[in-house]
């Protein structure tokens, strides 16, 4: 099952000129299998989510990308954006503390500083293959991944149609609700890839 694990909206994202039902739309034209919806600093409701899914009879999940001081972090699996999740530390404490996972998004464009030894202690692993980033990005990001506890992921970084799907995460086996994905990105049963 495909999934492009990094998308935005205008709903929650005003850098996104997606809305919802286009961002669907476009996963299902370019033969993505789902999607996860990825805001700016903000979390969809569980239940909006759900509805949008069986609305466009089509997997979607969520996620957010938290900005932080050493870059933009993927995290699955809470409840919640918080403000103190600016802060990477206390981002990586919310995150343990509600069982959820964080990627590094893009690692090559990192603006902090967080030496590599490091990677491992703070983040599940990075976002090994992202859309908007070039081939040799990509490349290094993939290397970054190597070591980590899990594999990378990949996602578009979807803001407009023409992007979506570029990305995505291929996984082993068919995801249908949010305790599935989580289960599955925990187990690493999963690779990044361009589509």
């Amino acid at each position: 099952m495909l999934i492009d694990l990094h998308c935005h909206t205008k709903v929650r994202s005003a850098c996104s000129a997606l809305t919802p039902d286009a961002l669907v739309r476009a996963a299902r034209a370019r033969g993505v299998d789902g999607v996860c919806i990825t805001e700016h600093d903000a979390l969809w409701p569980l239940a909006d989510v759900q509805r949008l899914s069986e609305e466009m009879e089509y997997p979607v999940f969520r996620g957010m990308e938290v900005t932080t001081e050493v870059g933009h972090v993927l995290v699955f699996g809470v409840e919640a954006h918080h403000s103190a999740m600016a802060q990477l530390a206390e981002l990586h404490r919310i995150v343990r503390a509600e069982g959820g996972l964080m990627y590094l998004a893009h690692p090559s464009r990192r603006y902090g500083t967080l030496p590599p030894d490091d990677l491992g202690a703070m983040f599940d692993s990075v976002e090994a293959h992202n859309g908007t980033e070039g081939m040799l990005q990509n490349d290094n990001a993939a290397r970054m991944a190597a070591p980590l506890p899990v594999p990378g992921i990949g996602g578009s970084d979807a803001h407009s149609a023409r992007e979506v799907g570029v990305c995505a995460t291929e996984f082993q086996s068919r995801v249908e609700d949010e305790a599935a994905f989580l289960s599955a990105l925990r187990t690493g049963k999963y690779r990044a890839r361009r589509v």
